[in-house]
């Protein structure tokens, strides 16, 4: 068995073994929903690593995107007012909570203003 998992991990690309190492650390905290699990309108807790950020201009107010995959699928998080939140950058994790949305025609979920703990 260990040398079949010596093998993939020699033989499977890069951006696959990080996939499997987030999904791994994000299922080992208690109490969290896998972000590929969280439902539309409901309150919900999830666990994540910061792929992509920028602060977008909306009604004259700044707004400050991060989204956040654990794997299982990605979170778009919205905080209103924010240019910018200290520690908080891309390849970052952090335990987010909050009411999810869904948008879109695929139905890709955001959070507005969540309550948030970096790891």
């Amino acid at each position: 068995m260990a040398l079949k998992k010596l093998f993939h991990r020699l033989t499977a690309p890069v951006s696959e073994l990080d996939v499997e190492r987030l999904r791994k650390f994000c299922e080992s905290r208690p109490g969290v929903t896998p972000i590929g699990e969280l439902q539309a309108r409901a309150e919900g807790t999830s666990v994540g690593e910061i792929s992509s950020m920028r602060s977008v201009p909306r009604a004259g107010s700044p707004s400050l995107e991060a989204t956040i995959t654990d794997g299982s699928g990605s979170l778009l998080l919205v905080w209103t007012g924010r240019r910018k939140i200290a520690g908080v950058g891309p390849g970052k994790r952090m335990v987010v909570t909050g009411r999810a949305a869904a948008t879109g025609p695929h139905g890709r979920l955001l959070m507005f203003n969540p309550r948030y703990e970096l790891l």
